[in-house]
């Protein structure tokens, strides 16, 4: 029983080992070189425009620095204050 066990097994691997072996099959785009890449998005040069009108609310948000800043200007009348 033992040589019948080792004929089948060595049989079962002549099979194995005959058969050809494919490389896999790359797609289109590894073929033509890849997929084309978007282009970089530009930094835009658009600048806020200064705000003239500021509201009570919207100055309690500002951090000290801008807060002095905006209230000078509110007091010398560049910047009008909206109740």
């Amino acid at each position: 029983m033992l040589k019948k066990l080792t004929l089948e097994i060595e049989s079962i691997a002549d099979k194995v080992s005959v058969g050809a072996f494919d490389l896999p099959t790359l797609p289109l785009e590894e073929k033509w070189g890849g997929l084309p890449k978007m282009p970089k998005r530009r930094k835009s040069d658009y600048k806020m425009p200064e705000k003239h009108y500021w509201h009570v609310y919207s100055l309690q948000t500002l951090h000290s620095e801008k807060f002095i800043k905006v209230v000078n200007k509110i007091l010398k009348k560049e910047y009008i204050l909206i109740k």
